[in-house]
């Protein structure tokens, strides 16, 4: 069980109750980033599955088992560390606090606090580095690719800060896959994310929609 929970509320004025209802029914383990935008880019599987998928896509594409803990070897650790200072980075830029990759491993898989490789061979060496996905159909990239680093990468557009790395990833998965994973995120089409402006996704994030 995780030691500790990140949660925001829509809208951001309600926030004490939702923490309320939340400790009430769970106890005291949830921290009030304050912000769904906070929230949004809380969010680490799509970084740290992009890295996972790419440095071990030839063991999905042939159905092996293969330990994932094991598998961040020192240089998909190190990318991992890189996109995680990118989406560090936009919070900053945008004045919100969120957890790191290293706060994310050590509270979610109690681990000590080391480099990103470390962390997940102690993992690995207590049993609980997982499996990695046997298959190149996996969440890691269908989902993750389109609903999470596009979204973080567009983030960081408005936010003035780039993700080059996420940007990258998008593309070379797409081109990998044969798919324009960009395209495929029709939630950010629903919103008219490209026609906002940061100002205008920090309200809705902060006040929702109006009421009809």
């Amino acid at each position: 069980m995780r030691k500790a929970i990140d949660l925001a509320t829509v809208p951001a004025a309600r926030s004490a109750d939702g923490l309320a209802v939340c400790r009430a029914l769970f106890g005291d383990r949830f921290v009030d980033r304050g912000s769904l935008l906070a929230i949004a880019l809380s969010n680490l599987n799509p970084q740290n599955h992009m890295g996972i998928a790419l440095g071990n896509m030839t063991r999905m594409e042939r159905g092996e088992s293969w330990s994932q803990g094991q598998n961040v070897t020192p240089k998909i650790g190190r990318l991992l560390e890189e996109l995680d200072g990118e989406r560090l980075a936009i919070a900053g830029a945008l004045g919100l606090e969120v957890r790191t990759i290293f706060q994310h491993f050590h509270l979610s898989f109690h681990v000590p606090i080391s480099s990103i490789s470390q962390m997940n061979q102690e993992m690995h060496a207590a049993g609980n580095g997982g499996t990695g996905p046997a298959t190149a159909d996996s969440r890691y990239v269908t989902e993750d690719v389109p609903f999470g680093l596009v979204v973080t990468a567009r983030i960081g557009r408005l936010a003035g800060r780039p993700a080059g790395l996420h940007e990258a990833g998008v593309r070379i998965f797409s081109a990998m896959y044969g798919r324009d994973f960009a395209a495929e995120n029709d939630l950010l089409a629903a919103l008219a994310l490209d026609s906002m402006s940061l100002a205008d996704l920090q309200k809705l994030c902060r006040d929702g929609y109006p009421a009809a």
